[in-house]
């Protein structure tokens, strides 16, 4: 049996509403740290192959650089979509929602993205592209929502 995959396909910096931008500084109440809250986040589509185990969201992210050996301080993906194949239909936005057999193409969120860092997962690190502008397609089937 061939050992599983991770591919990142994109690695994408989402267009922030204005309704968003007000939901997110109604928790702040603070112009600067409503700006950090959206500086480091992207949206990072990827495809898992082979996996004889379920994917595990809670091992999928960054460690953070100033504790690179505590797992505590690891930023990990949330909010995530399991999507078509093609990446054209999203299937189920929930969380533990990336699950299958076969391929499991799918998009989450991550803060503090640190592009300089690899990215873990369940059963390692991959490295990604440079981030990008968000493709309409996944403007339109992911949005971002406010953390509450």
């Amino acid at each position: 049996m061939a050992e599983p995959t991770l591919a990142v396909i994109g690695v994408y910096r989402p267009q922030i509403s204005t309704e968003t931008w007000q939901e997110q500084w109604n928790v702040t109440a603070d112009d600067n740290a409503t700006q950090e809250h959206f500086d480091k986040l992207v949206l990072i589509e990827a495809v898992a192959e082979g996996l004889d185990e379920p994917f595990d969201m809670g091992k999928f992210g960054q460690m953070q650089a100033e504790f690179p050996d505590n797992p505590r301080y690891m930023q990990v993906g949330y909010d995530e979509g399991l999507l078509s194949i093609d990446g054209e239909t999203l299937i189920q936005r929930d969380m533990n929602c990336v699950h299958g057999s076969g391929p499991l193409r799918f998009a989450v969120y991550l803060h503090l993205y640190d592009p300089e860092r690899p990215l873990l997962w369940q059963r390692g690190e991959v490295t990604c592209p440079q981030v990008q502008d968000i493709p309409v397609r996944l403007l339109l089937l992911m949005p971002y929502n406010a953390c509450s």
